[in-house]
């Protein structure tokens, strides 16, 4: 069974990984990499989300969308931030040198830290660097990850020497015939009369020939029920295909998970609310992830939780994190909407765990009205600002 590495640090409550587990993992998707850079391709959608754990080892799971400007730089940037966050328990930021909070071989470490500052162009190259010359590539080394396919099943050709049919063609087509319901009738392309037709003026000329009243009676009947019957047709519905949420950015500045419809409404802005209150369970707690914080936070918002000594810097010094329980969120009135801007006042009410140290310091339940300030930032939708309402 699959399991993504943000969910496998969730589950060992933020605790790191060893450096023998990180280098397997770099190396296997690098890898995987290699085979997009070489094709003159990014994959763009690197993180602890999509880097899944497998039986003896680990697959990048294939993106769901590529943005046009995403390069293979970014990816290694992005692969690099995974695997300091998998070593130390946090993603890197520019306040804290991570080499002090893990022990790892000190040639790792550099190409961790040219990998974080862009200096490769290619998965190739870092592989050059990381992996010994006399490496001997595994199938999880090379194969890229392909959900398996079940191919369509093949029609069963009738017994040698049966005689043919009314339903069957006459003369047998090169390709085989398309796969049709079996309650579905076959139409004979030879002979336009029905296959009812046939027997059906058979008894039509016995009964002439006989001279019998009631033979000729009961064709015609029988003639006239069978062209009115009504043809069972057996269809089959279309499969329709859900796009998934992209995971992983910097800044505020990549797509967030909000609806990215025109006709953004205030239901939307109420899932991204509540989507943000779910997000939250995995920013403000191990493995503090700046990342999908950056999916759905813009201007201030991002900037107060982003920033050096804000609220994730501070949880992170103090060694503090927060535990949600449920929430439910209320929308009370929708002060502006346009294309652009929405503004909401929410109640929200949420269950909040305060540990430090590893040890439980508060429980409470906040019940309170918040005016959120959510604008579109290119082809989403994000939080701009929040604030009590008095």
């Amino acid at each position: 069974m699959a399991v993504s590495y943000r969910q496998l640090l969730l589950e060992r409550d933020g605790q790191p990984l060893n450096e023998s587990q990180v280098r397997l993992l770099l190396r296997q998707v690098l890898s995987q990499l290699r085979g997009y850079h070489d094709r003159h391709q990014a994959h763009g959608g690197v993180s602890l989300s999509t880097i899944q754990q497998v039986p003896h080892g680990c697959q990048l799971v294939p993106p769901t969308r590529t943005p046009a400007t995403t390069t293979p730089q970014q990816d290694i940037v992005a692969l690099a931030r995974a695997a300091v966050t998998l070593l130390t328990g946090y993603p890197p930021s520019p306040d804290w040198v991570w080499q002090e909070h893990c022990e790892i071989d000190p040639t790792l470490a550099q190409v961790l830290t040219q990998m974080l500052a862009g200096a490769f162009d290619q998965a190739g190259q870092v592989l050059a660097v990381l992996v010994p010359e006399d490496f001997e590539a595994t199938e999880f080394d090379t194969a890229p990850y392909t959900p398996a396919v079940v191919p369509p099943p093949t029609p069963t050709p009738p017994p040698q020497g049966r005689p043919m049919t009314p339903i069957e063609p006459a003369v047998r087509p090169t390709q085989p015939m398309p796969m049709v319901a079996q309650t579905t009738p076959m139409y004979n392309p030879v002979n336009p009369r029905s296959a009812t037709e046939v027997p059906a003026m058979v008894l039509l000329l016995l009964g002439l020939g006989l001279g019998g009243v009631l033979t000729v009676a009961g064709a015609l009947v029988w003639v006239i029920s069978q062209r009115h019957s009504p043809t069972v047709v057996t269809t089959v519905p279309q499969a329709t295909s859900v796009p998934s949420p992209q995971v992983g950015g910097s800044g505020g500045q990549k797509s967030a998970v909000a609806p990215t419809t025109s006709s953004f409404s205030a239901e939307d802005g109420v899932a991204l609310v509540e989507a943000w209150l779910e997000a939250k369970k995995t920013i403000f707690a191990p493995p503090y992830d700046l990342d999908l914080a950056a999916n759905f936070l813009t201007g201030p918002a991002w900037t107060d939780v982003a920033k050096q000594d804000g609220s994730v810097d501070w949880l992170r010094k103090n060694n503090t994190y927060y535990r949600y329980g449920r929430n439910q969120v209320t929308l009370k009135r929708v002060l502006k909407s346009t294309a652009n801007h929405m503004v909401l006042d929410l109640t929200i009410q949420e269950q909040l765990n305060i540990y430090k140290n590893g040890r439980l310091r508060q429980s409470k339940t906040d019940r309170d009205t918040y005016r959120f300030d959510l604008r579109r930032v290119g082809d989403a939708w994000k939080i701009y600002d929040r604030r009590s309402v008095k």
